[in-house]
C-alpha cells in the first residue's frame, strides 16, 4: 500500500511538472468521455433503469393476435373478450382498461382540448400513483350512472386554474358536462403509451361496448401475481380464448390474447435503433481519443528512457518502472473521468434542450436523466478501464528498457524504440480508420435527414395555418349538426382578409386525429387477409385540395356537386390507383370501404402525399365528400397570401364565433408541425454532426501529434540530408508523404469497416444507399485532405531546420 501511495504522489508530480502535455491528454479524454457520459445517461434512463412504477418488472401489456392470419393489434384487444379474461384468470393481481382520448375543457378560461384518458378505477393504484391532493378513483365509479368525477394532472392544476388549494371537490365541465375533482396527481406521474395526458375519467363501459367481441379497440394491461412468468400467464390467455373461440366461433375465432412486457411495449417507442447507434459511434469516439492520448504516452515515455535507465541503475526493477507508468496512465484517464464528468452533465442539458416538449411525454423515465451513481459508476468506471488498456504500450516499452544500451545513447531521447514508432503508427493508423467510420456513419445519416426534409411532401406547406378540433358527441351528435358547423366555420374563414383559400377536412397531415378503413374494388371477392388493403381515411371539403395544392392527376376533384343528394363519390391516391388498378383507369370505377361496406364512384386521381412522417412508406389515401361523410374532428387549413402566423387569432375568432365553447387543439403554421412531428430525427442529426466533427478533429490532432514527434526525432537526420544539399521543399515532401502513407492506410481500412458496418443503417436511411457513393468517396478525400494539413505544421517546422544547429542536436 506504501508502494502505491508512492506511485500516485510521484505520478501527480510527473502529471503537474509536464502542465501542456496533461492538459491536452485530459481534454481529449474529457470530449471522449464526456460524450459517452451523456449519451448513457439517457441510454441508462430509457432502456436500463426499471419503468418508474412499484415492480415494474410485473407489468405486462395485452394485445389480440389472430393465430392464423399473423397479426397482432399492439395493446389492443375486444372488450368483451377481455372481460373474460379479466373473470377467469388466475395469474394477475390487477388487470386496469384504459382508452386514451382528447377532453374538451370549459369554463375557468379559453375553450381547451386537454389531452388524457378514461381509465379503470384500479389505474393508478397498479402504477403506484399517489395523489398530491385528494385521492384515486374508488371501485365502483367507473360503472355507468355512478357520478361523473375526473383526476387532474398538475400541469392543468397549476396551469388552468392556479394551483388552486381547494379544487378538491369543485365541479369543472368536460364535454358540455358537470364533472366533480376528487384529485390531483403530480407532475412526474406518466404512462407514455397515453401521451401527455393531464387529465382522467373512470372508463363506464356501456352495456354495447361490454358485449363487443368484434372490434379489438380495448386497451388493456395488469400487473402478474408474484412468482407467475408471463409465459405461463400467456399459457393460460391460450387456454381461456381457446374456450371462447368454441363459445364464439364468428367473432373469436384464430384469436389468443398475447402477453407483452410493458417495459418492452414503452421503450419501443423511444427510438430504441437511434439511440443504440449513437452509443456505437459515442463508444468510437471515446476509442479516437484513448488512442490520440496514448499516443501521447508513448512518445512521453520515450523522451524519458534516460530517466528510466538511471532509476533502474540505481536498483528500480522493469516491474517498477512499468506500474509507474500504468499508475500515471490511470492517473492521467482518472483525471480525466472527472472533466468528462462535467463535460457528460453539460451534455445531457444540451441534449435536454434540443428535445421538444411534446416529445418529453412519451419518454418514460425523462424526468430521471441525469448524472445519478449508476451514470458516474459508468464515467469512472470506463475511464479507469481506458487507462489500464491504453496504459500498457508505455508500460511494456519501459519493461523492455536496456539500462546499459540507453545509458550509453548520446540522445537524451533515447530513440530506441523502433518498436515504439511503429506501435504508435499504427495507433494513428487505427484511430483515422475509426474516424473514417464515424464519420461516413453520421455523413450518411445527416444526408438522409437532409434528403427527407428537403423532399416534397406532395403539397406546399408555406404560408398554410392549421386550426384543429374535436366537436364534443354530447353536443354534435346529428349529422347535420356537424355538417352546418364546418360549413358556418368555412365561410367565416373565407371571409377573413389576408385568406387566398380554405379547405376542410376529418385529418390533415402531421396532425392529431386521423382513421384507417379497409378497401377493396366493389363487386370483386373478398381478398385474402394477407392480401387485403388498408388506406388513411380522409373526409375533405371541395377547397381542401386548392388550399393544400394538392394536384389532380386523372379525372376531377371532389366539388359542390357531390353533396348530400348525390351518388357517394371518391378520390384515391396515385398509390392505390397503381396496386388496385396497375394497368387501367381506375376513374369511373367503384371501390368498397370500412366496416359498413361503403360503395363509392371514383371520380378522380391525386398525387400522394406524406401524412405522418417525412420518411414515408407508401400510403394510401382514401377522399370522400365531407358533406357525404361529416366528421367531429376536423383540421381548417387557410393558405394566406403573406405571413400565416399573424392569422392565428383571427382563425381562432371565426371558430369561437361558431360556438364560442369549442375548444381548439391547435392553431399553427403547417411548417411548425412538419417540424414537431421530425423534432425526434433532429435531435440525432445535431447529434451525428457534433460526433462526426469530433472524430474528425481527434484524428487531425493524432495525425498532427505523431508528425510533429517524428519531426522532433529526426532533427539531426534532416540536418544531415540538408547539409547535403536536400532542399526545404524535398523536406517538405518527406514529412507530408510519411504523414499521408498513416493516413491512406488508416482512410483505406475505415472505408472497408464502414462499408461493413453501414448495412446496420439501412433501417434509419432515407434515399440514401448505405453504400452512398458520394460519401464513400467524398469523406476519404475529406480526411485526406484534413491529414494534408495537420501534416503542413510539423513539414514546416522541418523545412526550418538550420542545418548547423541540427548536426550539434542530441
Amino acid at each position: 500500500m506504501q508502494t502505491l501511495w508512492q506511485d500516485l504522489r510521484y505520478g501527480v508530480r510527473m502529471l503537474a511538472k509536464n502542465p501542456a502535455f496533461t492538459a491536452v491528454a485530459v481534454l481529449t479524454l474529457a470530449l471522449g468521455i464526456g460524450a459517452n457520459t451523456a449519451i448513457f445517461s439517457y441510454l441508462d434512463a430509457w432502456l436500463i433503469k426499471p419503468l418508474p412504477y412499484p415492480n415494474s418488472n410485473r407489468l405486462v401489456i395485452f394485445e389480440s393476435h389472430d393465430k392464423k392470419k399473423g397479426w397482432t393489434r399492439e395493446y389492443l384487444t375486444s372488450t368483451a373478450s377481455f372481460l373474460d379474461f379479466q373473470k377467469q384468470n388466475n395469474s394477475f393481481e390487477q388487470t386496469v382498461g384504459w382508452r386514451g382520448t382528447n377532453f374538451n375543457l370549459t369554463g375557468d378560461g379559453p375553450p381547451a382540448l386537454v389531452e388524457g384518458g378514461e381509465v379503470s378505477w384500479n389505474f393508478f393504484d397498479t402504477l403506484g400513483a399517489n395523489p398530491i391532493l385528494g385521492r384515486t378513483f374508488a371501485p365502483d365509479e367507473d360503472r355507468p350512472g355512478r357520478g361523473r368525477v375526473a383526476i387532474l394532472g398538475e400541469g392543468l392544476w397549476r396551469g388552468r386554474y392556479a394551483g388552486e388549494p381547494n379544487i378538491i371537490g369543485r365541479n369543472i365541465t368536460i364535454g358540455g358536462e358537470a364533472y366533480t375533482v376528487i384529485g390531483v396527481v403530480p407532475g412526474t406521474f406518466q404512462f407514455p403509451l397515453m401521451g401527455i395526458a393531464n387529465l382522467w375519467t373512470p372508463l363506464a363501459l356501456t352495456d354495447k361496448e361490454r358485449a363487443d367481441r368484434s372490434n379489438s379497440t380495448f386497451s388493456a394491461f395488469g400487473r402478474l401475481k408474484a412468482g407467475v412468468t408471463a409465459e405461463q400467464a400467456e399459457a393460460e390467455s391460450a387456454a381461456i380464448f381457446g374456450q371462447l373461440e368454441t363459445q364464439f366461433p364468428q367473432t373469436n375465432e384464430n384469436l389468443t390474447l398475447l402477453v407483452d412486457s410493458m417495459t418492452w411495449t414503452v421503450r419501443r417507442k423511444e427510438g430504441v435503433p437511434e439511440l443504440l447507434t449513437c452509443f456505437v459511434i459515442v463508444g468510437l469516439v471515446l476509442l479516437i481519443a484513448c488512442a490520440n492520448v496514448a499516443n501521447l504516452m508513448l512518445a512521453r515515455a520515450m523522451g524519458r528512457m534516460k530517466e528510466f535507465a538511471v532509476r533502474g541503475a540505481l536498483g528500480a526493477t522493469k516491474r517498477r518502472l512499468a506500474r509507474q507508468l500504468l499508475t500515471e496512465s490511470l492517473l492521467l484517464f482518472f483525471f480525466g473521468g472527472v472533466a468528462g464528468t462535467f463535460f457528460g452533465l453539460w451534455g445531457v442539458r444540451l441534449i435536454e434542450s434540443w428535445i421538444p416538449g411534446h416529445i418529453r411525454g412519451y419518454l418514460v423515465n425523462y424526468g430521471h436523466v441525469d448524472l445519478d451513481f449508476a451514470t458516474l459508476a459508468f464515467t469512472l468506471g470506463i475511464a479507469l478501464l481506458c487507462g489500464l488498456v491504453f496504459g500498457l504500450a508505455p508500460a511494456f516499452e519501459s519493461a523492455r528498457l536496456d539500462v546499459n544500451h540507453t545509458l550509453k545513447e548520446a540522445s537524451s531521447q533515447a530513440s530506441g524504440s523502433r518498436r515504439s514508432a511503429r506501435l504508435r503508427q499504427i495507433l494513428v493508423s487505427a484511430e483515422i480508420a475509426l474516424a473514417v467510420v464515424v464519420l461516413i456513419a453520421t455523413t450518411l445519416l445527416v444526408k438522409s435527414f437532409i434528403i427527407s426534409v428537403h423532399s416534397s411532401p406532395g403539397y406546399n406547406p408555406a404560408n398554410l395555418m392549421v386550426a384543429q378540433l374535436a366537436l364534443p358527441k354530447t353536443k354534435y351528435n346529428q349529422d347535420a349538426q356537424l355538417r352546418n358547423f364546418s360549413e358556418e366555420v368555412l365561410m367565416r374563414m373565407q371571409a377573413l382578409p389576408g385568406a387566398v383559400s380554405v379547405g376542410a377536412a376529418s385529418n390533415v397531415p402531421f396532425g392529431g386525429f386521423g382513421q384507417w378503413v379497409e378497401l377493396q374494388a366493389a363487386g370483386k371477392p373478398s381478398p385474402r387477409p394477407d392480401e387485403r388493403l388498408y388506406a388513411h381515411f380522409t373526409a375533405a371539403s371541395p377547397q381542401y385540395f386548392s388550399a393544400m395544392q394538392i394536384k389532380l392527376v386523372k379525372g376531377r376533384l371532389l366539388n359542390s356537386g357531390d353533396g348530400l343528394g348525390s351518388s357517394p363519390s371518391a378520390m384515391i391516391n396515385q398509390t392505390i390507383a397503381q396496386q388496385m388498378w396497375p394497368n387501367e383507369d381506375p376513374v369511373g370505377r367503384q371501390i368498397q370501404f370500412g366496416e359498413q361496406h361503403t360503395v363509392c364512384t371514383i371520380v378522380g386521381v391525386v398525387n400522394d402525399v406524406k401524412m405522418h412522417e417525412l420518411r414515408p412508406r407508401l400510403e394510401r389515401q382514401l377522399y370522400v365528400p365531407l358533406t357525404q361523410f361529416p366528421s367531429a374532428t376536423l383540421g381548417f387549413v387557410v393558405r394566406t397570401a403573406g405571413d400565416s402566423t399573424a392569422m392565428a387569432t383571427a382563425i381562432r375568432d371565426a371558430i369561437w364565433t361558431v360556438d364560442r365553447d369549442q375548444p381548439i387543439s391547435s392553431v399553427e403554421p403547417l411548417e411548425t408541425l412538419i417540424a414537431v412531428v421530425d423534432a425526434g430525427n433532429r435531435v440525432v442529426t445535431k447529434l451525428m454532426v457534433f460526433f462526426g466533427a469530433l472524430a474528425m478533429f481527434l484524428g487531425a490532432i493524432g495525425i498532427y501529434g505523431v508528425m510533429a514527434h517524428v519531426v522532433s526525432q529526426r532533427i539531426h537526420e534532416i540536418g544531415i540530408r540538408m547539409a547535403l544539399g536536400a532542399s526545404p521543399a524535398q523536406v517538405m515532401r518527406m514529412v507530408i508523404s510519411q504523414g499521408l502513407k498513416l493516413a491512406s492506410i488508416g482512410i483505406a481500412v475505415g472505408v472497408l469497416c464502414a462499408l461493413a458496418a453501414s448495412r446496420g443503417l439501412e433501417t434509419m436511411l432515407y434515399q440514401v444507399a448505405p453504400s452512398d457513393p458520394a460519401t464513400f468517396l467524398g469523406v476519404p478525400v475529406l480526411f485526406a485532405a484534413v491529414a494534408l494539413a495537420a501534416c503542413y505544421i510539423p513539414a514546416q517546422r522541418g523545412m526550418r531546420v538550420d542545418p548547423l544547429v541540427a548536426l550539434r542536436y542530441e
